[in-house]
């Protein structure tokens, strides 16, 4: 079988990819730093049975014109960014995604948001960098004979001074003891949910797919939306983007928010109505809030989210840690094997083709014991 490689895939995972297929090449973003365009990829492909996709895109004119190709493997969460999954099925061929990939790293990323957001370390830390707001209005008033004689502030009068950032930023919220709003409690939410549990606090999760009995066992509790917007401390949205989940969290939800609360969103930007909460910021109806993602990035110069001083972003990097090549071949390969041993994978997008294809391709059962 040969193979294109569009996928960050470490050369210590090579000797897994030759047991399966007898030529590789490697090319796209994962190689060259570099995205191919869709129309280069039908060259790129060539006469490949297999791809292993990054961000590349495939839909089905590629799959048209590739008229060797049977099995899309890609290597991200949600396979449906790159793939065109309707098209596969269409086709018969079977898409695999790299569920679960990088939910470690979102999930660390999530908390170090929070932190970094609800205990003031973010803005504290530009501040002191940048600007003398940290000082203290009593100490720059100070005769220059009453200062330390080194011309720095003591250790003690940060957090003495009436006018310096203990009594300005230092009446943070504990986390242990609070209420955690998880909205979806897919591969990423149950790594958020055992690191907010590992902080102390009580678990509230939203999603309809979940059995209540399940998350019972987690010591969590299955609720509305509205019970976790009104409830929660603090709220992390990891779910998808789907049909249901665009606006999901919309101005009539975040108008439930206590205004103490603080919310998290690393997953996609449409799930939030962002207009909505700059309103509430603005208006104070809510403490703060971190992001990873935004309806346009980069950010617009002068978009309002740029301008509060307890929101703290970032540029979409809570997916983005070293492992993440590792994580993603080594889920992928796993049920890339499954498949050729006429299995169904586990991260299959599109199983409904696979009895047809087993029936079709017999001889890509390579692995069938």
């Amino acid at each position: 079988m040969k193979a294109l490689v569009t996928a960050k895939f470490p050369e210590k995972y090579y000797d897994q990819l030759y047991e399966i297929v007898s030529e590789a090449s490697f090319a796209g973003r994962g190689h060259t730093g570099y995205k191919l365009t869709a129309e280069e990829m039908i060259p790129a492909i060539g006469d490949a049975e297999l791809v292993i996709d990054g961000i590349e895109e495939i839909d089905g004119k590629v799959m048209d014109a590739c008229k060797n190709l049977k099995i899309i493997v890609c290597c991200r969460n949600e396979a449906f960014a790159s793939i065109d999954i309707k098209a596969a099925t269409e086709r018969g061929i079977p898409v695999i995604s790299a569920v679960g990939r990088n939910a470690v790293s979102v999930a660390e990323f999530t908390m170090g948001l929070l932190l970094a957001v609800c205990k003031n370390i973010s803005n504290t830390d530009y501040l002191l960098r940048h600007t003398d707001k940290l000082a203290g209005k009593t100490y720059r008033d100070k005769p220059e004979h009453e200062k330390n004689p080194t011309g720095t502030t003591p250790p003690s009068f940060w957090s003495t001074d009436p006018t310096g950032p203990s009594a300005i930023y230092g009446n943070y919220p504990e986390l242990f003891g609070k209420k955690f709003g998880q909205i979806g409690y897919g591969s990423i939410g149950r790594e958020v949910a055992k690191r907010a549990q590992g902080f102390g606090m009580e678990l509230l999760v939203c999603d309809p797919y979940q059995d209540p009995d399940e998350i019972a066992k987690i010591g969590a509790t299955l609720v509305d939306l509205p019970t976790l917007m009104k409830e929660s401390d603090f709220i992390s949205i990891n779910c998808n983007v789907t049909p249901s989940t665009v606006n999901l969290v919309s101005r009539e939800m975040l108008s439930l928010m206590k205004p103490t609360a603080y919310i998290v969103n690393t997953a996609r930007a449409p799930i939030m109505d962002y207009d909505a909460l700059c309103d509430m910021l603005e208006q104070k109806k809510i403490a703060g809030a971190a992001l990873d993602v935004f309806p346009q990035e980069p950010i617009a110069k002068g978009d309002r989210i740029l301008s509060f001083e307890n929101v703290v972003l970032t540029p979409h990097l809570a997916g983005q840690a070293r492992e993440i090549g590792d994580h993603q071949v080594l889920i992928v390969m796993e049920n890339l094997r499954m498949l050729l041993r006429g299995e169904r994978p586990k991260t299959i997008c599109n199983p409904e083709v696979l009895d047809s294809w087993f029936k079709k391709y017999p001889e890509l059962l390579i692995l069938k014991k």
